[in-house]
């Protein structure tokens, strides 16, 4: 009869001994699965839109670019400075 099977559990903290495989090494320049693109394709698009409305609200005045260290950042416009 052969021996039991080693099993790690919460009474026995040692682990079996089988080996883990090591990950198998992916080329750096490979396509994403389907779903992986459809969704960075989507979010490529709501980034799109993004930036889209951002403009909108630079263009009717109610956000203002700020430069602050060399970084661009939007904030809303100060409405002492809009004109009525």
């Amino acid at each position: 009869m052969p021996p039991p099977r080693r099993t790690a559990s919460s009474t026995d903290p040692t682990p079996s001994r089988r080996r883990r495989r090591t990950p198998r090494p992916l080329p750096p320049l490979a396509a994403l699965p389907e779903d992986l693109s459809a969704a960075a394709m989507d979010d490529e698009d709501a980034a799109e839109q993004l930036m889209v409305d951002l403009l909108a609200l630079v263009e009717a005045g109610l956000v203002a670019p700020l430069a602050d260290d060399g970084t661009l950042r939007y904030a809303p416009a100060d409405p002492d400075d809009q004109v009525a």
